[in-house]
């Protein structure tokens, strides 16, 4: 019984003792294999197998292989954009454009590197099932890029500018239209930063508004001639009176009506006060004549009247005097106050009308000049039809002299000047 006991005894010891050999041997095998991955694979000194940087394939480099690898595609290049056929570059000096390269070359040397050991074997398994790639960033000077951006903007924007007509000593004068230009400094500022973001060699096509204008070269030049004008005069020995009435007179100058545009005689000379540059003078207030000023402003607008009829302008808006004038004829004259009574007309051609008056040496004069095919055969008839009271006409006239429209344009009733 004691010699059984000590045979299994010796036996478990040596069973004992080879279990431990083989785990001793196993230990060492994982050791070694253990050693022979890491030193292959997990810490070899190169980047982990299935890693790109934006689509290169950097797997098994150094840092400095896949460094040039990386640098040789991805260099900061000129940004190219254009316009209208004109090229504009901004350099990588310009807005110190750079690639963060070398640090995304550094994570992709430590993604499998940097954790605890369990922690980048993960990382390495991970890897090796879903390819990892890893992206560079641009890195620049945001105020130098939106100064460069500012200057592109300042060289290619334009004002829209409408055609104009002056009178000078030789006639007409055009001034020709322009159209405008508008850099859209949002749209254009969010695709160069796109083309930075994303490395984008290409030239872009800057996005630019164009303005057209309302009044054009083509439809200015075709005011080509006189069309009506009528003039009157006054006494130069009102002060007052006369510099309101140049006042006026060129304050409604210069006006291009285009068609279908209407004029209005106090919207462009605005209130007849001090304030708006108006001195005082004779002016009639109920058939009463009085001192006010603006005294002298109904002279300038009788005579653009009368010049309006003669252009066969569309009357819109007249009134007679409380008093009738002594300088154009009873149902031709027009008057105008701050409380609402107006002249006003409307350009009834497909062209445009100029309106430029002229005042000095006790005269005032108002032009209209327009289209030669539009110049109407006009005159004016003004009938009695009563005590003071007058009915004023415009007749049409053809070429040879035929009437072929007679238009009733007002009813004028006056009253004699209180004294």
């Amino acid at each position: 019984m004691g010699r059984r006991a000590t045979r299994v005894s010796r036996l478990g010891k040596e069973k004992k003792r080879n279990i431990v050999i083989v785990l001793v041997v196993l230990i060492i095998a994982m050791g070694g294999f253990t050693y022979f991955f890491n030193s292959k694979f997990l810490y070899n000194g190169k980047i982990a197998k299935n890693v790109y940087i934006e689509g290169v394939n950097v797997s098994d480099m150094t840092k400095s292989e896949a460094l040039r690898a990386i640098t040789d595609k991805y260099t900061p290049e000129d940004l190219n954009l254009t316009y209208d056929g004109k090229k504009y570059t901004i350099s990588p000096k310009d807005i110190d454009l750079k690639y963060d390269t070398e640090d995304v070359v550094k994570d992709a040397y430590e993604s499998t590197k940097k954790g605890s050991y369990f922690q980048n074997l993960k990382k390495y398994i991970d890897i090796r099932v879903n390819k990892a790639n890893m992206k560079i960033k641009a890195e620049y000077d945001e105020a130098k890029l939106s100064s460069k951006v500012s200057s592109i903007a300042d060289s290619i924007n334009v004002k829209m500018k409408n055609a104009s007509i002056s009178v000078g000593s030789g006639g007409l004068n055009y001034t020709d239209s322009v159209i405008g230009r508008e850099f859209d400094l949002a749209a254009n500022k969010e695709s160069i930063y796109n083309m930075i973001k994303n490395k984008e060699h290409k030239t872009l096509e800057l996005k630019v508004n164009l303005q057209k204008p309302d009044i054009t070269t083509e439809q200015v030049k075709t005011v080509n001639s006189v069309i009506g004008q009528y003039s009157t005069t006054y006494s130069q020995a009102v002060e007052g009176r006369s510099y309101n009435v140049g006042l006026s007179a060129r304050k409604t100058s210069d006006v291009l009506l285009m068609p279908g545009e209407e004029f209005s005689y106090n919207k462009l000379t605005g209130p007849s006060n001090k304030a708006n540059g108006y001195k005082d003078a004779p002016v009639i207030v109920y058939g009463k004549l009085e001192q006010s000023a603006g005294g002298g402003v109904c002279q300038t607008s009788s005579t653009v009247y009368n010049a309006a009829l003669l252009a066969g302008m569309e009357i819109t808006q007249v009134t007679n005097h409380s008093s009738a004038s002594t300088y154009v004829p009873k149902g031709r004259d027009a008057t105008v106050s701050d409380g609402g009574l107006n002249l006003k007309f409307k350009n009834p051609y497909k062209h445009p009308v100029y309106i430029k008056n002229y005042a000095g040496g006790g005269s005032v004069s108002s032009v209209i000049y327009g289209n030669s095919g539009d110049k109407p055969n006009i005159s004016i008839e003004v009938k009695q039809t009563g005590q003071n009271k007058y009915s004023t006409y415009r007749i049409f006239k053809d070429s040879s002299g035929k009437v072929i429209k007679k238009e009733h344009i007002s009813n004028s009733s006056y009253k004699e000047l209180k004294k």
